[in-house]
């Protein structure tokens, strides 16, 4: 069987990692909310989208408008920008989480080569000028990866999709006698399905997972069985994902490793960034209890290699917390700041302090792109404090809350 997912390798993101852009057209909502749906892409996945370096990033997507409406090119193009396209009425969850499963390299599930399968196609009841859009793939265009078709799937077109009345299917569900035909269409969120064939497609190692907390416990698979009944290698991945302005803090506990040469073989690796080629902290195998790690950025990747699983080396079980606010040289022409937990609704009790410096010569600029912190007359509960300088008693530049930006500042 097969799954609307791109046949063609050079379609795939290197890594796993998906460079972004956001024009500036756009409002603080709705940057807000692609963040929000590419937060839920990596929740379930080892994607991860990265806002765009210059430097080292020369295939990106750009978040834009086109006459389009809502559309995006199937996976990575690879000359450089590529739109997806939201446009009115595409800025809404579900439909950004669906434009970014093309980003990722899915096809419209319906698409798929053995479609007659599954579902019949009401060519009559199609708007003029959509018949295109329903359009069948060949296998050259589409792989298997031996997942079923998935009615439940975000990239699921909705029954009367492109339809000239409400009323007139354009796609029904194939019947089954004394079933019910299945619902189509929905724009929730990721289905089961959409997550496994990600992971395949990318993939992504089988234990691990992706950490968006504040804080959190876990273990490599081993910790807390008596021993393994096969020596198959594990590989686990862990990605703990903060936000701007955040730190990750690492503590590693009752860790027992095989110890080979430079921990060439079984291993516990954390890197400061997000990917294979971010700064290596440090590599662990052997015995280690207590150690603390610490990015200087917002995420962190753990990686495990255990070969060893039947000699009874039970691996690691690990600690970490996100911290916020501390000191930020900003070298560049600028830097970013986020509220914890954003684009979410941020934590209660939370206090955060940055401390931010240039170069001598050089002046801070202020200005915000989303604004949304509990209204009071006063801002005696939950505000945002400005002071030039570094220290708490710096002359004060405003004390803000509510729901409007706050003006741009020096």
């Amino acid at each position: 069987m097969v799954r609307a997912v791109t046949a063609k390798k050079e379609r795939i993101w290197d890594y796993g990692v998906i460079p972004y852009e956001i024009d500036g057209n756009f409002s603080g909502l709705h940057k807000a909310l692609f963040k929000q749906a590419m937060r839920h892409w990596e929740n379930s996945t080892c994607i991860k989208f990265i806002e765009r370096d210059p430097e080292i990033h020369p295939n990106y997507i750009v978040f834009t408008v086109r006459s389009c409406g809502c559309c995006s090119f199937v996976g990575k193009r690879g000359n450089g920008a590529q739109a997806i396209s939201i446009g009115r009425n595409c800025d809404k969850f579900g439909i950004v989480v669906h434009e970014l499963g093309h980003v990722v390299g899915f096809w419209h599930e319906h698409t798929r080569p053995d479609r007659e399968k599954h579902v019949v196609i009401e060519h009559n009841n199609i708007m003029k000028g959509q018949d295109y859009n329903f359009n069948k793939l060949t296998p050259e265009e589409v792989d298997s990866l031996g997942l079923p078709y998935d009615y439940d799937s975000i990239m699921h077109y909705a029954r009367n999709t492109f339809s000239k009345g409400t009323y007139l299917d354009t796609i029904l569900p194939i019947e089954v006698k004394g079933k019910k035909r299945p619902e189509i269409g929905q724009r929730l969120r990721l289905s089961t399905g959409d997550i496994a064939q990600a992971n395949l497609l990318y993939k992504c190692p089988k234990c691990g997972r992706t950490f968006q907390e504040n804080t959190g416990i876990f273990a490599s698979p081993s910790y807390y069985t008596a021993g393994a009944l096969t020596n198959e290698t594990e590989l686990c991945e862990w990605r703990i994902t903060a936000t701007h302005g955040e730190r990750v803090i690492l503590k590693l506990e009752n860790m027992n490793i095989f110890k080979s040469n430079n921990c060439q073989t079984d291993y516990l690796e954390v890197r400061d960034g997000y990917y294979i080629k971010s700064p290596l902290i440090k590599r662990f195998c052997g015995k280690v209890n207590g150690e603390i790690l610490k990015t200087e950025s917002s995420r962190m990747l753990l990686t495990y290699v255990n070969t060893h699983r039947m000699e009874g080396y039970r691996g690691f079980k690990a600690e970490f917390d996100v911290i916020c606010g501390g000191e930020m040289s900003v070298d560049d022409s600028e830097g970013r700041l986020e509220s914890p937990n954003y684009p979410l609704d941020y934590l209660p009790s939370k206090e955060c302090v940055w401390k931010i410096t240039v170069p001598r010569g050089y002046q801070v600029a202020l200005k915000f792109q989303s604004f949304e912190v509990e209204n009071h007359d006063s801002c005696v509960y939950d505000y945002v404090e400005v002071r030039d300088g570094a220290t708490e008693n710096a002359q004060l530049i405003g004390v803000f809350c509510g729901y409007k930006p706050p003006p741009n500042m020096k």
